[in-house]
């Protein structure tokens, strides 16, 4: 295409052919780095295809890669005296948390010392990076102290008659609907019945209630905590899944190249 082109019949600029222009160059340096994403995507095992478990493996690293560097940069404002490290003394928690204690979370214990003590694996008293980025993001935490902190602020909350146990009236109003919407999420919009939801909400509590007290501790709630608070996993599958059940199409195309390269452009930005 010569520079006339980009004018029309009337000498004014042709924004038409411009776009056109545009878009063939991106749709072919998209297609370029989709043949170079696509070995480091179909890795397991490498034989030309794409699952859901490799699409959602590839989403996982880089969503894990997206909140270390959000983390790094976080550590930077609270690390005071530049030591690579963060005091619970040199941390503060969100403005938002300082101006209502009563928001979400201040008052079960988020962002306080306990969880800061529990987000420090080696018990030093301060948090390194890796400490610090469980600190901000504890359902992406492989940590055993973290995710009993996890649990103990989940009984914390729920407990209304503060005997230090979740009963079956307070896990089925509030836990039994996020492990339900977690294990079904193609469930009926529509609202079931309380009776509907009755049994197998007590099927679950009784199979979590291990010495039969009738009652959850901490403890037992441990295997349904990742379900409570889903981790980066749980979202980049959904992502995944989503992609792999769309019929290819041209608008199908343009999704993975945005949703798989918008990660790349990321990474590519930080280097």
């Amino acid at each position: 295409m010569n520079a006339e082109d980009y004018l029309n019949d009337e000498d004014k600029f042709n924004v038409t052919n411009r776009l056109v222009v545009m878009l063939i160059k991106w749709s072919f340096n998209v297609m370029n780095r989709l043949v170079m994403l696509f070995p480091k995507i179909d890795a397991d095992p490498a034989d030309g295809f794409v699952t859901e478990n490799e699409l959602t493996e590839w989403h996982l690293q880089q969503a894990a890669k997206e909140v270390l560097h959000r983390s790094m940069r976080e550590m930077e404002v609270h690390d005071k005296n530049h030591d690579g490290f963060v005091s619970f003394a040199e941390y503060e928690p969100p403005s938002w948390v300082k101006n209502d204690n009563n928001s979400f979370g201040y008052d079960m214990g988020w962002w306080k010392e306990e969880h800061f003590n529990a987000s420090d694996a080696n018990g030093d008293g301060l948090l390194n990076i890796t400490e610090f980025n469980d600190f901000l993001h504890p359902s992406d935490s492989k940590s055993p102290k973290l995710l009993h902190w996890l649990c103990k602020e989940e009984v914390r909350e729920r407990d209304t008659d503060r005997d230090g146990k979740v009963n079956f009236d307070e896990f089925f109003h509030g836990l039994f609907d996020l492990v339900r919407n977690y294990d079904e999420e193609d469930h009926n919009s529509s609202h079931p019945s309380h009776d509907s939801l009755e049994s197998p909400a007590r099927h679950l509590f009784s199979q979590l209630d291990k010495d039969g007290d009738r009652l959850l501790s901490e403890e037992e709630l441990l295997p349904i905590i990742g379900k409570i608070h889903p981790s980066e996993r749980y979202y980049a599958k959904q992502q995944a899944d989503y992609i792999i059940s769309q019929p290819m199409t041209s608008e199908w195309c343009f999704m993975v190249a945005m949703d798989v390269l918008g990660f790349q452009n990321g990474e590519e930005e930080e280097q």
